[in-house]
């Protein structure tokens, strides 16, 4: 019997090693990824799940501290959708989220069209493209404090502001950039129109030089026009680079919080819902109703990333 359990041991640990030996490459990829996925589940999915069970409360910073009881309630949601509430409709949550919008929709269409013909100009380049890559990709590497306080000094409503400076100059009288309603949101869309498509660039200019130059070539024989083979033959074929990016300037574009809390602190028109979303939390103290907000823009983004995935039809897929 005892032969018998240890030619049983040997066999197994013979198994235990040939399943390690077979596997090994993917035995150290799941090593590897064990923390990143840990990481994800308690920073997103659990934090996810939490948000969405607080939505349903009438959870506060107030109730927290006293240690009194959270009642579910689907008040959060009826707040915002019941219209025949009258004065209690949550009508500055829609204007916040109307402002992210036009934030979002002004971003996209800036940043992409000028990263894809920033990189365009450079990919035609045969010397220098690597100066230029950095030099336009450098930007990037401001940080959104430092973006903010150089956003004030351009446009402070003083006459020591560089925009007044230059309509002084022309004999116009100062404007009031970031204390007018009618100017401010505009204000704060002009550093990062022009200087937020550094990352798309870099991946317009990957999608561009991985195209196969003999395309191009075949494509030279019918025009020497480059303006008409990058739209006939290359932006066809950058189509998904271009969802990509488009995905992902949706996405930062609902997300947008800095610039309005940094410079104008969400006054003057310029409140974006992440902001509302976080003064309702730690201002007011609404910690449900907040969740029900972040919620709904979660849901909002969701559905913009479907609409994206279903217009954009079948992946191109990858030419050899």
């Amino acid at each position: 019997m005892s032969e018998e359990r240890d030619m049983t041991i040997v066999q197994k640990d013979g198994k235990l090693k040939n399943f390690r030996h077979r596997h090994r490459n993917e035995i150290k990829a799941y090593s590897l990824l064990g923390f990143p996925l840990a990481w994800w589940t308690l920073f997103f999915v659990v934090a996810f799940v939490t948000m969405l069970i607080f939505s349903f409360t009438d959870v506060s910073l107030s109730k927290l501290a006293s240690g009194s009881k959270i009642s579910f309630t689907l008040d959060n949601y009826r707040r915002m959708f019941d219209f025949s509430l009258g004065t209690k409709f949550d009508n500055e949550f829609w204007e916040s989220l109307w402002v992210t919008v036009k934030w979002m929709l002004v971003m996209t269409v800036g940043n992409n069209v000028m990263a894809l013909l920033c990189a365009f100009l450079i990919s035609s380049l045969k010397r220098g493209r690597r100066f230029f890559l950095g030099l336009l990709f450098w930007p990037s590497l401001v940080s959104a404090v430092v973006g903010s306080d150089v956003t004030k000094l351009v446009f402070s409503s003083e006459s020591s502001g560089l925009a007044n400076k230059i309509l002084m100059a022309f004999g116009h009288d100062p404007i009031n950039w970031l204390t007018d309603e009618q100017f401010a949101l505009i204000s704060l869309m002009i550093m990062p129109f022009f200087l937020g498509f550094c990352t798309k660039m870099l991946i317009y200019y990957s999608s561009i030089i991985s195209i196969p130059s003999s395309y191009q070539e075949a494509a030279v024989l019918d025009t020497n026009s480059r303006f008409k083979i990058f739209f006939k033959i290359t932006l066809p074929l950058m189509k998904n680079a271009i969802i990509l990016n488009v995905l992902l300037s949706v996405i930062d574009g609902f997300k947008i919080l800095g610039p309005m809390q940094l410079i104008t602190q969400g006054g003057y028109g310029t409140e974006s819902s992440m902001l509302y979303i976080y003064n309702t939390a730690f201002e007011d103290g609404a910690i449900g109703r907040a969740c029900a907000y972040a919620t709904v823009l979660f849901l909002i983004i969701l559905v913009f990333t479907l609409i994206q995935r279903k217009f954009s039809g079948k992946e191109v897929e990858d030419v050899e």
